[in-house]
């Protein structure tokens, strides 16, 4: 039973990958009427052994409805000639339980295949085609970056006790290429003041230098 359940999977799962379309028609077993199927010894089969079959025929469908290759053996010719149990192995015929049934019930069984197929062919071949609807390509929104300069300039003024007054003017340019990969920077920054405090006090973001009395001897 474990052996029959193994191959149970696989045949449906293959035959789901095979014919999509073909599979999600009615299984054979359940499009039968009830007269047909006790015709065609289907109850002496387990649910297992019909599912199996149903796995086979779908199969075996699919490959009647692909196109014949141009260099087709003799052998495959007389294969798509066959009857559907004349087509399967000794394993898949045991394996559905076909070796359970009489030489007429088996007939009965091939002529209520053969029907079956027929009619899910001719559906699949009169159905309207599908036309799938036309897409606009996708026209990306970002454009490229181009070379360009970015800059930023800032003026600042202070007040404080004493008559102290500050000045202080900065720029900064920034020049970038993409397509090089290149980036080059160049600041500027200078500071006045005046007043305030008795000493001299240099401003300088770059160089700080030590605050200054008169009398010192770097005093300027």
């Amino acid at each position: 039973m474990r052996l029959v359940r193994i191959q149970l999977a696989v045949l449906l799962v293959g035959a789901g990958l095979i014919a999509p379309t073909v599979a999600s028609d009615l299984r054979f077993s359940v499009a039968l009427e009830p007269a047909e199927r006790a015709a065609c010894g289907l109850p002496r089969l387990s649910s297992d052994q019909v599912a199996v079959l149903d796995a086979l025929v779908r199969r075996d469908t699919a490959t009647r409805g692909a196109s014949p290759a141009p260099n087709s053996s003799p052998a495959q010719v007389a294969s798509a000639t066959a009857t559907f149990s004349q087509r399967l192995t000794a394993g898949e015929r045991a394996t559905a339980g076909l070796a359970a049934l009489t030489a007429a019930e088996l007939a009965r069984l091939d002529a209520a295949i053969d029907r079956h197929q027929n009619a899910r062919l001719a559906r699949a071949l009169l159905a309207p085609p599908v036309f799938l609807a036309r897409r606009n390509p996708i026209v990306p929104t970002e454009r490229k970056k181009d070379r360009g300069i970015h800059g930023s300039f800032s003026l600042s003024y202070g007040v404080g006790s004493g008559g102290y007054s500050e000045k202080s003017g900065s720029m900064v340019l920034t020049l970038e290429d993409p397509a090089k990969g290149f980036s080059l920077s160049v600041g500027y920054s200078e500071t006045h003041t005046k007043g305030g405090v008795p000493y001299y006090l240099y401003r300088d973001p770059l160089v700080d230098r030590p605050r200054l009395l008169p009398g010192d001897p770097l005093w300027p």
